[in-house]
């Protein structure tokens, strides 16, 4: 009898702890805001904030106007609820695409986009970027970073262990990927370095165990494969151009090195479409990968433009477009999951 009191205690106990937050949740996967609330939701990034809140900002249309701007949603640290969406960064007559966040030092959140204005019906971008000295509740100025026209962010800045940041983008007009570079934690950038020319756009970038860098680019050509570069002199020399073995249709991906130093990449999974959207994990700084894990996969249902980052327990989110962007998806994961443990 008092076994089986104590067997209900416990059950009853541990129950109410995990629902109180005692254990994190692995391999959730919820929607941002409720479906139908914007239109066109694409290309999300995501940030972990100092405190613990999870920053998503992403762009769509108003209802208002057929022009693009930025929106953002919160999760506080603790919560299981994202905020409703709010407009970050919004200028009439113009379209804000492509955001990119990065939290640099003392706190500050940084967010960086492509301001398109038309001529006739040529697009023409700017690249612009505003910091945010309270997590993103409020906002500089915007400020044009000094580069050509056409230039477009689309993944993460990274910092090397120099305290070097490296801005990865990529030009339009000629489908070739670039880089800037900053000394000062993304306040001035130098001037645009080549990455690889003509045969990929939107790179990723991560920092190898030996200092090296090693990036990936998306390439809808033939083979239907990303392409890979390194750099030997933290990113001013880019070498060794050629097709990955890395699966894309023309979609977007991204990659980062994780506290274990292992590697985890978001992308399609495909020669064909932006369908099979997986996770893939990397033990030797992105040479080979050993697991890969299908996160979306419904034919005809396009999940592509992931943006990845890991928390301080470990966790890895994943936020993307959802369902031919009617929507901004997140997933929670954690390397044990992706390695299959």
């Amino acid at each position: 009898m008092r076994s089986s009191i104590k067997k209900i205690v416990v059950f009853i106990f541990l129950t109410f702890f995990i629902s109180a937050g005692g254990f994190a949740e692995i391999e959730k996967k919820e929607l941002i805001f409720p479906s139908g609330t914007l239109n066109s939701s694409h290309a999300p990034s995501i940030a972990v904030l100092p405190n613990g809140d999870l920053f998503t900002v992403w762009y769509a249309p108003t209802s208002e106007s057929p022009n693009a701007v930025i929106w953002s949603s919160r999760k506080p640290a603790g919560l299981d609820k994202w905020t409703e969406p709010t407009i970050v960064q919004q200028n009439p007559g113009l379209s804000d695409k492509n955001p990119v966040l990065y939290v640099g030092d003392n706190n500050r959140l940084w967010l960086f986009w492509a301001q398109e204005k038309r001529f006739y019906k040529w697009p023409i971008d700017t690249l612009c970027g505003k910091v945010s000295e309270d997590s993103g509740y409020t906002w500089s100025r915007v400020r044009k970073l000094d580069t050509p026209i056409g230039v477009i962010p689309r993944t993460h800045p990274i910092k090397l262990r120099t305290g070097r940041v490296l801005f990865p983008l990529y030009v339009s007009w000629n489908t070739s990927s670039a880089m800037l570079a900053s000394e000062d934690d993304g306040y001035t950038w130098g001037k645009l370095r080549y990455m690889l020319y003509f045969f990929g756009i939107q790179p990723t970038i991560i920092q190898r165990t030996d200092s090296s860098l090693f990036a990936l680019t998306r390439c809808g050509m033939w083979p239907r494969l990303a392409w890979q570069t390194v750099s030997y002199n933290d990113g001013r020399n880019w070498k060794e151009q050629v097709p990955s073995n890395i699966n894309n249709p023309g979609s977007s991906l991204e990659m980062i090195k994780l506290k274990s130093g292992n590697v985890v990449l978001a992308f399609n999974d495909s020669k064909k479409d932006r369908t099979n959207l997986s996770l893939a994990l990397s033990y030797d700084d992105g040479r080979t990968w050993s697991h890969v894990k299908v996160v979306e996969n419904d034919p005809g249902h396009f999940n592509c433009y992931p943006s990845l980052a890991q928390d301080k327990n470990g966790l890895i989110h994943l936020v993307y477009s959802y369902d031919n962007r009617q929507n901004i998806a997140h997933f929670v994961t954690d390397e044990k999951s992706l390695a299959g443990l």
